[in-house]
């Protein structure tokens, strides 16, 4: 299959998606905190797990009376991961508020505490409004209605960029982004590169706002690439990127929600 298709039937799907997440509106839920897609695919992982079980509401009701458990230091980690679990699907107010002292904690599985208080919050409000919720996590999170995304801008080969060159990306990004209803959270410059960690939202057209802040950039004399890093997992380090930079041209990489 040619890379066109595979691009091509890559868009479908996401707009397929897209459609999905913008009927939903109002009633999406995003995870806010940046928290390992790793860790994330193992909570997920293990709630399957337990519904699958054939004895879920057993399960459950046993967590509500050991809630406690979750402060207890005699009790290990993975017992506390499946309590966080089973107590997130209870819809009770004073199990949400249980969760939501522990997530302040600082522990070990303070990241499986805090899906699990989403995931309990979402269920105490869809209850509350009669109506279901979209559920949305990634590994940078989001805020209200908006996405995280981590991006790098590359300078073209043979440029060092300059001060005035910063400003330029700094400010064209801002037109654009401002426009589109995002924010730029946090910008870095590097002479190769530029980072920006922006917030977009979820129904964002991600080719056309990048190749319009390039465009718009190379207008002043063509110093970056049009090949750009962006992503949702996570916030890349400086080794990363330069590994990036060394051993191949990055291609143009867009992570989704799932």
């Amino acid at each position: 299959m040619k890379t066109e298709d595979i691009e091509n039937q890559d868009e479908q799907k996401w707009k397929s998606v897209n459609q999905l997440l913008s009927r939903a509106g109002s009633h999406l839920n995003i995870l806010e905190e940046e928290i390992d897609v790793e860790v994330q695919h193992q909570y997920m992982n293990l709630l399957e797990h337990l519904i699958k079980s054939g004895d879920f509401k057993t399960l459950r009701e046993d967590a509500i009376i050991h809630a406690q458990d979750l402060f207890d230091e005699a009790v290990d980690d993975e017992r506390k991961k499946t309590l966080l679990i089973l107590l997130s699907m209870v819809d009770d107010v004073s199990i949400y508020r249980s969760i939501e002292s522990f997530q302040k904690q600082d522990t070990p599985i303070k990241p499986w505490a805090t899906i699990a208080l989403q995931q309990s919050r979402m269920l105490i409000q869809s209850n509350l409004l009669d109506e279901s919720t979209v559920f949305v996590s990634t590994g940078l999170g989001g805020h209200d209605t908006l996405l995280r995304y981590f991006c790098v801008y590359i300078a073209n080969e043979g440029v060092t960029l300059q001060p005035f060159q910063w400003d330029i990306v700094k400010k064209e990004t801002e037109l654009v982004v401002t426009k589109s209803q995002g924010e730029i959270e946090q910008f870095e410059h590097f002479e190769k590169y530029v980072t920006f960690i922006l917030l977009l939202p979820i129904e964002a057209n991600l080719k056309e706002i990048f190749n319009s802040i390039i465009d718009e950039c190379n207008t002043y004399g063509n110093f970056l690439s049009e090949n750009i890093i962006i992503t949702n997992v996570k916030k890349l380090s400086i080794e990363e990127i330069e590994d990036f930079l060394e051993t191949k041209s990055p291609p143009k990489y867009k992570s989704r929600p799932f």
